[in-house]
């Protein structure tokens, strides 16, 4: 069985997650919490040098980083095995790895929107903590949760005062995605591809989907939600919510 670091929140994890369940590839999950889980991940994955990203996944002595990498090394190593979907048709690969890339960089605009309202929000820097640390203490730790915003600025490079920029950058992918699915209809590609997961993972920075697929308290989900977007496209959060009713089994 294979190890897989993963954050529960992340969209990225859930794209990995996503294709693995689909290829119904073999794996356990091991939460990563930033800086805590640093070292073990970075002993396990024998890198010492670079920075420790998930998802990850270690298997066969190799090192996956990355959600699409992921994707792509599972769908190899379980073709035509277990009736799994092809969602890498040959055909379509350049298609797909364009979607992959403007998911990639509304995921990277929507991680900095979710870090700046969450500055200022003490709830959900606190439901951010490790489930480790008890309840009664969990106020008194909110320097150490705001210490980890800032680690995640230091890290991805985003900017506190970007905010309307990132907004614009979400919504001009979402009117693409819009203008896309009216020509092609529910599927991105004409079919259910890895550009449809992709696509339908942004969404969690619209509109969280909540449970059955990635349950989330109230105080995290206020600041994961974009109200500036979650009206003007709700034809889009409907159609994500049709994709993973169709094609994702629920946790």
């Amino acid at each position: 069985m294979s190890d897989f670091y993963y954050l529960h929140v992340s969209p990225w994890s859930e794209k990995a997650c996503w294709a693995m369940d689909l290829a119904k590839f073999d794996y356990q999950k091991l939460n990563f919490t930033p800086m805590i889980t640093t070292p073990l991940v970075r002993l396990k994955s024998l890198n010492f040098t670079k920075k420790v990203t998930v998802p990850m996944l270690i298997n066969d002595d190799q090192t996956i980083t990355g959600s699409y990498d992921i994707a792509q090394y599972v769908e190899k190593k379980q073709t035509n095995k277990n009736n799994a979907p092809n969602i890498f048709p040959p055909e379509l690969k350049t298609h797909i790895d364009e979607w992959e890339e403007l998911s990639d960089q509304f995921l990277q605009a929507g991680r900095a929107l979710v870090c700046i309202r969450m500055k200022n929000h003490n709830g959900a820097k606190i439901m951010s903590l490790p489930p480790a640390i008890p309840s009664s203490i969990r106020p008194l730790m909110l320097p150490v949760a705001s210490l980890g915003l800032y680690y995640l600025k230091a890290k991805y490079g985003f900017d506190w005062n970007k905010y309307e920029q990132y907004i614009e950058t979400m919504r001009n992918i979402l009117r693409k995605i819009q203008s896309t699915l009216a020509d092609k209809g529910d599927y991105l590609l004409g079919q259910f591809t890895y550009a449809d997961i992709a696509m339908a993972v942004t969404l969690q920075m619209v509109k969280p989907i909540g449970s059955p697929y990635i349950p989330l308290d109230k105080d995290t989900e206020n600041c994961w939600e974009t109200p500036e977007l979650k009206d003007e496209f709700k034809d889009l959060i409907e159609w994500r919510d049709r994709i993973y009713a169709k094609h994702r089994k629920a946790n």
